[in-house]
């Protein structure tokens, strides 16, 4: 099965369960509703005009929580708050990709966000943007309605079950060629790389305390069990070590640096080619 949501291309391998595209579609969508940027009916839409209360199902509550842990863990630059900052960059509703002369200070979560059991509070009106790990949370809820040899894969954020799998680390320099290769069975495995949405000097990693993008990371990678997980991981690592993101899961990583130069987990998992592969 192959679709377009969320921005996105996806790839499903339905594994041992019947495939039910609309039930895919529907929790899908439902997630789109509620935190898309880029549409005007969404509950994210609504809370970048009026502050106030908004009730949010249990799983929202636990992407938020997500965030917290990493705005924690990561000193305050992997945040929810960063959508004007995006938007002003020119990653915006209209992927108008034209910069503002002036460009959004992003503020801090206590300034704006408090989160409850069953619901956000916004102290003022903010465009919150889980791009971060959002991807990642909607591979993990479709993922639940599948069991066995599964394979889902929403554009590079992947996640798999009993099925042994090599996915490849594409180079950021050259998208035609690979840097090596991460073999994965029930786990996910989630990227983040600059090249993949960047216009005029600009690329959708942001930097929330400068309003600059990251120019000394290209690329990251991360094999953990939640893609949700991974993913957010995975844009963590340009800002801060793996050292400080332990505490937060076990995970698997692989970092390219803006020199070629390449850290890597030493775990059999991920496998980097030589010059002569």
């Amino acid at each position: 099965m192959e679709f377009e949501a969320i921005g996105t291309h996806w790839w499903i391998q339905p594994g041992k369960v019947e495939l039910d595209a609309p039930k895919i579609k529907q929790v899908i969508e439902g997630i789109d509703q509620t935190w898309s940027r880029f549409r005007d009916d969404s509950i994210v839409a609504k809370m970048a005009i009026s502050a106030g209360i908004y009730p949010l199902l249990p799983s929202d509550i636990e992407l938020l929580n997500w965030y917290r842990q990493l705005y924690l863990a990561t000193d305050g630059f992997v945040t929810p708050l960063i959508g004007q900052t995006l938007a002003d960059a020119g990653y915006d509703s209209d992927y108008s990709l034209k910069p503002k002369a002036e460009i959004a200070i992003t503020p801090t979560w206590d300034e704006v966000l408090s989160l409850g059991k069953t619901s956000l509070t916004l102290r003022r009106p903010a465009l919150i943007d889980v791009g971060a790990a959002g991807k990642g949370y909607a591979v993990d809820k479709v993922a639940e309605l599948f069991k066995g040899d599964y394979c889902i894969d929403a554009g590079g954020d992947i996640k798999v079950g009993d099925i042994k799998m090599d996915i490849g680390l594409e180079d950021p320099r050259d998208p035609t060629k690979l840097i090596g290769v991460a073999t994965v069975k029930n786990t996910s495995i989630c990227g983040s790389a600059i090249n993949r949405r960047a216009w005029k000097g600009w690329n959708h990693v942001i930097n929330p305390k400068s309003s600059k993008p990251v120019d000394d990371i290209i690329a990251t990678w991360v094999i953990c069990d939640s893609a949700m997980q991974a993913d957010g991981l995975a844009t963590a690592l340009f800002f801060v070590s793996p050292d400080k993101l332990r505490h937060l899961a076990d995970f698997k990583y692989c970092i390219m640096y803006s020199d070629g130069s390449i850290k890597v987990t030493d775990n059999s998992m991920i496998k980097i080619f030589t010059e002569n592969e």
